[in-house]
């Protein structure tokens, strides 16, 4: 859990992931987020009271063209909530960046979307040695060989935290 705790928590950085590359690009967005950002996996961490933080900010990864089902679900679950504040929108992927951008649009709602203060697509990480069978197989078909990702981009990660600093 990648959870700071601090006076004056304002920024809560909401992600899923499945083997591990978002919970790495949330971690670099925290530590440029500064003191008053808290990070949370949807899957294994409990979520604190939304009404502590002014801003929230989504992020996951897809698979099979869509986000992981807990961030759907969590954000059906809070539309309400997610209404009122400060939003941030970013995804995982490695796709070229033209289909990139296309899963973000699918992976987000319109509603947040339209009030996202930045929305981005992070990049990619691959441990071919984390993933299942099946999805070794389905990645070997779309990708061909290709084991690695290009990785996360540092660049769009620094411009995403200014805009949601700004």
């Amino acid at each position: 859990m990648m959870r700071k705790r601090g006076i004056g928590m304002k920024t809560l950085i909401l992600f899923t992931t499945r083997h591990g590359c978002t919970a790495k690009a949330a971690g670099m967005l925290q530590s440029r987020m500064g003191q008053g950002a808290d990070a949370v996996n949807l899957m294994t961490d409990s979520v604190p009271a939304l009404s502590e933080y002014e801003t929230v900010i989504l992020g996951g990864s897809i698979y099979y063209g869509g986000i992981q089902k807990q961030m759907s679900e969590f954000i059906n679950k809070e539309q309400s909530q997610l209404a009122s504040k400060r939003i941030g929108l970013f995804i995982c992927a490695a796709e070229s960046e033209e289909k990139a951008r296309q899963e973000l649009e699918g992976a987000f709602p319109d509603f947040l979307r339209a009030r996202a203060a930045a929305a981005d697509v992070f990049g990619n990480e691959l441990d071919y040695n984390k993933l299942t069978m099946p999805e070794k197989l389905v990645l070997r078909v779309v990708k061909g060989k290709r084991k690695k990702g290009d990785g996360l981009s540092s660049e769009k990660i620094n411009k995403f935290a200014a805009k949601m600093l700004g």
